[in-house]
């Protein structure tokens, strides 16, 4: 066999195992790379380049990520029966965060929903939101409740817009708790609508914390609608055990991580 053709079968070894620890890990670093394959940097940046050109990865400074699609999002209907368990375990923590006397927004969304449920026996609590489905539920409690105008997002029942924003814009809030699509430590939090993208911004401009609740599905995913950067956020709650790449980039970002 020639020496071109053992490299071949090497190199393709080689990105068949860089294709396995992307799977297992999300992100890779070129020198721990040509150290697990007992190879060298400038070998690992050329089986790179060629993952890359297939579409397979990422690459990103000094290493690689996996190449992902744009989330398109679900209905509500559909994203209230996802991970119910773990949205109960965020909820129950973020309740722990609501006070009498607080006004607080609830951002749209299927975890902030079961929130305003975990909620509705306080009193002294004023929720804001653009969530009809969240007004509905808090009809017959005690929480005075501001709904915004806007325009309507008939899958999510969720209300957003230039009426949304220039509303929420004349109003003020202690607390923003929010959920997004997909959480990319690179791209920041997304939505798959980019009207909805810039009515969360604007919440998260007039809100005096900003508390994100995530369970572990959204991690890794990105959606069209850029929210905003990590570092913009106070508080996650979150069921994720993070990575310690992960966990870096919060604690040099300055946000507060909460696993339940």
């Amino acid at each position: 066999m020639s020496d071109t053709t053992t490299e071949t079968i090497f190199q393709e070894e080689r990105l068949d195992k860089i294709l396995a620890l992307l799977d297992e890990n999300k992100r890779l670093l070129t020198n721990v790379l040509a150290d697990q394959l007992n190879t060298t940097s400038a070998t690992i940046r050329k089986d790179l380049t060629i993952l890359e050109e297939k579409g397979l990865l990422k690459r990103t400074h000094g290493g690689a990520v996996k190449a992902k699609s744009l989330y398109s999002g679900l209905a509500l209907s559909e994203k209230e029966k996802i991970g119910l368990d773990e949205k109960r375990k965020l909820v129950k923590e973020a309740a722990k965060l609501i006070f009498e006397g607080d006004t607080i927004i609830l951002d749209s969304g299927s975890t902030t929903s079961l929130l305003a449920k975990e909620i509705k026996f306080l009193k002294g609590v004023t929720v804001i939101t653009n969530a009809m489905n969240i007004a509905s539920d808090l009809v017959h409690t005690d929480i005075e409740v501001i709904l915004i105008g806007g325009s309507l997002l008939k899958e999510t029942l969720t209300l957003v817009g230039p009426l949304a924003d220039g509303m929420l814009k004349k109003i003020s809030s202690g607390k923003l708790f929010m959920g997004v699509d997909g959480i990319d430590f690179e791209v920041g939090l997304t939505t798959p609508n980019i009207l909805e993208a810039n009515t969360s911004r604007v919440m998260m401009g007039i809100s005096g914390e900003v508390i994100l609740l995530t369970d572990s599905s959204k991690f890794g995913r990105r959606s069209l609608g850029v929210i905003c950067q990590i570092g913009e956020i106070d508080k996650m709650i979150t069921t994720k055990h993070l990575s310690e790449y992960e966990l870096n980039q919060c604690k040099e970002s300055s946000v507060e991580v909460i696993i339940v």
